[in-house]
């Protein structure tokens, strides 16, 4: 293989996501002077190619310092020494970052990097082109480096698709593994000691980094969300005052009624809550004054028998318990243990009230063998009690590790099954709203699984998601006139408060803005081609985030379509690129029409199309 990186020959950007790495092993500790960067290609723009910043770092554990930069790219846009501004790193503002045009003939782009001196380069991390998840497709998808001619990586960048949901640290190559190295490295890598964790519900304000100013001049090197001399403008609705109160976000919409409970149900067949009576408790509930069904006991199991596709492990992080009337109990006398473990306290945790979290530490987790009998919570109380049924968070660590989250179980009351196997929402691995389920006993969704399609194409989710990943040109705030769900016969789908969650809920987080209309459940009030504001929803743009709208059911919906009425008081805080998910899974994403003074831009989203899903 020829190295000289003036001789390589690409093909540009690859059709199939693999790459050759044949006869290639990254090199130890190289030493030199001048590091080339050849640009082979971005992920999916057939123009421009760019990156938002390269971190190098010696064998010393500091920073590398550059001399020069420069590029051989015919047409460029930015400044191309903000590649070497670590602070811009995970910018969103385009002006923080390096672009070019390309020539699929002409390619690859070259980079050049002269040291101070010469360099004994232990690692580097590069930030790719981070503008917005779609043109985050601009982003440099295969390179090579060159160390005084030398080959010292050959291979693929990730895209940076901007999902911020945890602070990014860029593509990372090591070019050692020693010990004492890194260690070094990672004192002044100032990103891997300040990465953010998720944002909870009560820290929405930790994300806004606005105060007011006397200067209004904004430094090249920030982005306007993220320089604190940029005060963001106030919005003017807050002389309307909306009559609603501050909308709850907790997840506690009742599933449907189900007509079809069986009336024979197997046992569970473990030992120590085996029943020889083989009547259905479901036919016993006992009523309280609204004719809801309630139980009576002392002795409560939940038999966990499958999660969401963790290899060998199943949890949750919290459970309460509903009253006879619906309302939760708490201090509880109680007695918790797990099958798997009568040792462990773990299984404590799930009544320690801390249930909106991503911390394992305040979570349940246990074995899970598909192969070996289901674990089995057990909850005993000091005296009986009367539920009506329990309100569930599920497993909640991390997005991937929302797959450990109890997709089905079965719930015991005296050994007794109430129902049959009750099916679960996966948790989203965040906490942007309050991802509660409400099993109520006498009317819970039942696990049913599909054994074909329904002649009508639709999409069947627990969650639908919207992100709002930009407006059409206003930098501080974001909005919409409303969202519809159709179902499966077309008709519009009769969306409640409890329904809808929306990060950040509304301009009414703002330290400045108090009682504005424009919240969140004025998406699903049926007001939509409208210029009145009372009936419209805005947030603020925060730095390094993007807004979402999520539609929460209990129970799979099926959904045939989408509509979204686009923000029209002020069109240019309109959403103009979305992208649409059905239990995390992309079914959708482009552009919504503007409004204009005299319209309302409509994106009309069929789902009958997507017969792959």
């Amino acid at each position: 293989m020829n190295d000289n990186p003036a001789e390589v020959i690409f093909d540009g950007p690859p059709k199939s996501p693999s790459i050759d790495f044949a006869g290639f092993s990254i090199p130890e500790l190289p030493r030199g002077k001048v590091l080339k960067l050849a640009l082979a290609g971005p992920w999916d723009d057939p123009i421009y190619m760019g990156l938002n910043a390269i971190e190098i770092f010696c064998s010393n554990g500091a920073r590398a310092e550059v001399e020069n930069i420069e590029s051989d790219a015919n047409e460029e846009y930015g400044n191309l020494k903000n590649l070497l501004h670590c602070a811009t790193c995970v910018s969103t503002d385009a002006r923080d970052m390096w672009m070019c045009k390309y020539e699929r003939v002409h390619l690859p782009v070259n980079l050049s990097l002269t040291f101070k001196e010469p360099t004994t380069i232990a690692m580097i991390r590069i930030w790719n082109y981070s503008e917005s998840r779609v043109y985050a497709l601009r982003g440099v998808r295969r390179m090579k480096m060159f160390l005084d001619e030398e080959c010292i990586f050959n291979g693929e960048i990730n895209c940076a698709f901007v999902d911020f949901d945890r602070r990014p640290l860029g593509d990372t190559i090591l070019f050692t593994t020693n010990d004492e190295i890194l260690t070094a490295i990672a004192q002044n890598d100032i990103f891997l000691n300040t990465v953010d964790e998720i944002p909870s519900l009560g820290s929405q304000m930790d994300l806004l980094s606005v105060e007011p100013s006397t200067s209004a001049t904004m430094s090249p090197m920030l982005s306007p969300l993220t320089d604190t001399s940029i005060q963001r403008p106030l919005t003017g609705a807050t002389s309307i005052h909306s009559s609603s109160s501050d909308i709850n976000l907790a997840v506690s919409e009742k599933a449907v009624q189900i007509n079809d409970v069986p009336t024979s149900i197997k046992f569970i067949e473990r030992e120590e809550i085996h029943s020889d009576d083989e009547e259905n408790l479901s036919e016993h509930f006992l009523e309280n004054e609204s004719g809801e069904g309630f139980v009576r006991g002392k002795l409560f199991h939940l038999e966990l028998t499958a999660n969401w596709g963790f290899p060998d492990a199943i949890g949750l992080t919290g459970i309460q318990f509903l009253g006879k009337d619906g309302e939760p109990l708490d201090n509880l006398d109680c007695t918790v243990r797990c099958s798997n473990d009568d040792e462990s306290d773990d299984a404590k945790r799930l009544l320690n009230n801390r249930n909106l979290t991503c911390h394992p530490e305040d979570m349940f987790l246990t074995s899970f063998d598909v192969n070996k009998p289901a674990p089995t919570l057990s909850f005993q109380f000091a005296e009986n009690i009367e539920i009506s049924g329990i309100s569930i968070w599920n497993y909640n660590a991390t997005q991937e590790l929302a797959c450990a989250g109890v997709k089905c179980m079965q719930i015991y009351m005296n050994g007794k099954p109430i129902v049959n196997t009750v099916i679960l929402r996966k948790a989203p691995g965040y906490v942007f709203f309050d991802y509660v389920q409400d099993i109520m006993f006498d009317r819970c969704h039942l696990f049913r699984p599909l054994t074909s399609r329904p002649s009508t194409n639709s999409i069947s989710a627990f969650i639908f998601q919207v992100r709002l990943l930009s407006s059409w040109g206003d930098e501080f705030y974001i909005g919409l006139n409303g969202i519809e769900l159709y179902n499966r016969r077309n008709q519009i789908i009769k969306l409640r408060p409890q329904n809808l969650a929306a990060f950040p809920e509304s301009v009414n987080i703002l330290p400045a803005v108090e009682r504005d209309p424009r919240t969140s459940e004025k998406l699903i009030d049926g007001v939509n081609d409208t210029t009145k504001p009372q009936h419209m929803w805005l947030t603020p743009a925060l730095p390094n985030s993007y807004a979402r709208v999520f539609v929460i059911f209990d129970t799979p919906t099926y959904v045939s379509r989408i509509r979204i009425f686009n923000y029209r008081k002020t069109p240019t805080r309109g959403v103009r690129h979305v992208a649409i998910s059905a239990d995390d899974l992309i079914i959708y994403s482009g552009e919504v029409p503007l409004s204009t003074s005299a319209d309302t831009g409509v994106l009309d989203v069929s789902l009958r199309e997507l017969e792959d899903y």
